[in-house]
């Protein structure tokens, strides 16, 4: 007879009782010995134990630290100076043998340095700089003769005007020389590792990749909170634990060699803190919020027994003789206030991103004469920040609403008809014009080389485009004309078109399958000048004219349309952000007088469930 591991490819453990989630009552954060002096941005070295840490260096706010700290599980001592003050270096070793590697040591904290210096136990001492200067960098090693450093900032985002880039590199080091290793997948620019030099794992803000001594691959699991400037500790690469950051605050989660499980929070939520220690037992200290820097400390121990829940696995309970399954459950969505933009009240403008990371360009101004405006505000899940401006003001626009804010194209609209700008991060550049020239709100999908536009128009247009990256193509129409809908999609290969008018309001959906458009099931309200945001299998729409204006939110599985939670306000001429379905968003703007956001959270958890006979 076949067995389960035989068709599946693993066994099925027994348990006597159901796993747990790490929580509070297992797992908790507690007050330790403060740092003598408060900062951010701190060098950690360690060996994976809470109890031997050093912390050097960082930012006092205002001022760079040369500053050296010992822990010794009770309380951190002071001991001899860095060479050269620095903040946001890159770090390896343990308390006794350590090494601190770039990181900015200019007075306006923002150039990257290729400076290194090796800690000896009781002295730093100048050695080999790097061959890439970088700040914020990861690191693994053991010693002061051996680890490596990779990823890091190579040209920051300050003074405005300069773009910020995250590098790729890893450079080892042998205890003489820095020699290159294996790119990075993917580049990152401030994120934490943990490991040994021959088996790693750095956490990135969306996915994690893993070193095997060479070469660098891409971890599926997710975080799941998304975030940078995070704590991290872990002697493993298959066992670690990551905490706080931006803008997560206080969120902590464990590695299990195979996903990511969010346990207790921390007690102070903080940014640009460093961490030591192990899964089980770590340690969090300095940081920056409020209060500006932290010299807190905070302890964190699991209480062992019992078995932690881990999404897919399957067991059997033996004490209750069924066969269960761990899988994530999902609670009821709700929106909540967001940063409110720089620029002020704004309605009929372009939106892409995730919650976390989400662009706004161009739009309307609310008040009597404003006109169209060129404005670009980027947002880090916390505020708004103003950057470059498109080169022609426009409202009543689209784009690629799956891009990021590294990579994006607003297309369309009043005062821009035709024209498409591609931004990269920094700057907006005019590329090839539409076939049709568009307003309205048109609907659109995808990203900045492959994307999609559909509808908008005075009067309406069912005209579709599809978008390869440097030029556009027109494809098979919608197959009910409209303006002022809303639409989203991963690419030109897969969108979803709701709302709009025809002229009169409607519910109709469709969605694009590469080739042609299907009717779908309709919104449960007709509207036009709606939000929305997600993918064509999973979307949110929010707000809209039906009339009057609507707080109404709705919530696509791929299937159907279900009315879920309210905004805050009843909104029209809205844009939204959020790239990855309908558990995570923002809306941005809209009338009337609106310059806040509010953003959209489904809470997610891991719990057992019973696997069906049948």
């Amino acid at each position: 007879m076949a067995t389960y591991k035989g068709i599946k490819g693993f066994t099925v453990q027994s348990l006597a009782t159901d796993p747990v989630t790490i929580t509070g009552a297992s797992g908790a954060w507690a007050s330790g010995g403060s740092l003598n002096t408060a900062r951010a941005a701190i060098g950690s070295a360690n060996d994976g134990t809470q109890a031997a840490s050093l912390a050097f260096g960082g930012n006092e706010l205002p001022g760079i630290s040369n500053k050296t700290e010992a822990y010794d599980g009770t309380n951190w001592t002071v001991l001899p100076t860095l060479n050269t003050a620095r903040g946001a270096t890159g770090s390896f070793g343990v308390q006794t043998s350590a090494v601190a590697v770039g990181g900015f040591t200019d007075a306006n904290q923002v150039l990257p340095s290729t400076a290194v210096e090796s800690w000896n136990g009781s002295a730093w001492s100048e050695i080999t700089e790097l061959s890439t200067q970088r700040i914020n960098s990861a690191g693994i090693g053991a010693s002061n003769t051996s680890g490596f450093v990779s990823g890091g900032n190579i040209r920051p985002g300050s003074p405005p005007g300069v773009p910020s880039t995250a590098s790729a590199l890893t450079e080892s080091w042998n205890g003489s020389s820095w020699t290159s290793g294996g790119a990075l997948v993917t580049a990152l620019e401030d994120n934490k590792a943990f490991g040994v030099v021959t088996s790693a794992l750095i956490a990135g803000p969306s996915t994690s990749q893993s070193y095997n001594g060479s070469s660098w691959s891409t971890v599926p699991a997710t975080l799941n909170t998304t975030r940078t400037q995070f704590g991290a500790g872990g002697a493993s690469a298959t066992s670690g634990i990551i905490f706080g950051g931006s803008p997560a605050g206080a969120v902590t989660e464990i590695w299990n060699g195979s996903s990511w499980t969010e346990v207790s929070d921390l007690a102070s939520a903080r940014r640009n803190l460093n961490g030591s220690g192990s899964a089980t037992s770590a340690l969090a200290f300095g940081g920056q919020g409020t209060p500006p820097v932290f010299s807190a400390t905070e302890e964190f121990n699991v209480v062992t027994g019992g078995t932690a829940k881990n999404e897919g696995q399957v067991y059997y309970n033996t004490t209750t003789n069924l066969l269960k399954l761990t899988k994530t459950v999902y609670g009821t969505g709700t929106w909540a206030s967001g940063g409110d933009l720089v620029s002020g009240q704004r309605r009929n403008a372009f939106g892409c991103g995730v919650q976390t990371a989400a662009l706004v360009a161009g739009g309307y101004g609310n008040t009597p004469g404003a006109g169209n405006k060129a404005y670009t505000e980027l947002y880090d899940g916390t505020s708004w920040s103003e950057t470059t401006d498109l080169n022609t003001a426009r409202a009543f626009l689209s784009g690629s609403t799956n891009g990021t804010t590294t990579a994006a194209i607003a297309v369309g609209g009043t005062g821009g008809l035709n024209l498409t700008e591609l931004w990269n991060g920094s700057n907006w550049a005019e590329l090839a014009e539409l076939n049709t020239p568009r307003n309205e709100d048109p609907g659109g999908a995808g990203i900045s080389t492959s994307a999609l536009l559909f509808g908008g128009n005075d009067p309406v247009t069912a005209d579709t485009e599809s978008w390869n990256g440097s030029a556009w193509s027109e494809v098979s129409n919608l197959n009910t004309a409209r303006k002022a809908l809303a639409g989203c999609g991963a690419n030109k290969e897969s969108a979803l078109a709701f709302g709009g008018s025809v002229p009169a309001r409607t519910a109709k959906t469709e969605l694009w399958n590469g080739s042609s458009w299907t009717e779908v099931t309709a919104l449960n309200q007709a509207k036009q000048h709606l939000g929305g945001f997600g993918i064509a299998t999973s979307a949110i729409a929010f707000g809209g004219d039906v009339p009057p204006r609507t707080a109404n939110t709705e919530s696509w599985d791929g299937t159907s349309w279900t009315e879920v939670g309210n905004l805050a306000s009843a909104q029209q001429y809205s844009t939204g952000a959020g790239s990855t379905g309908n558990k995570s968003g923002i809306a941005i703007g809209g009338y009337p007088d609106r310059d806040t956001s509010e953003e959209w959270t489904v809470p997610e958890s891991v719990s057992n469930v019973t696997v069906a006979s049948s």
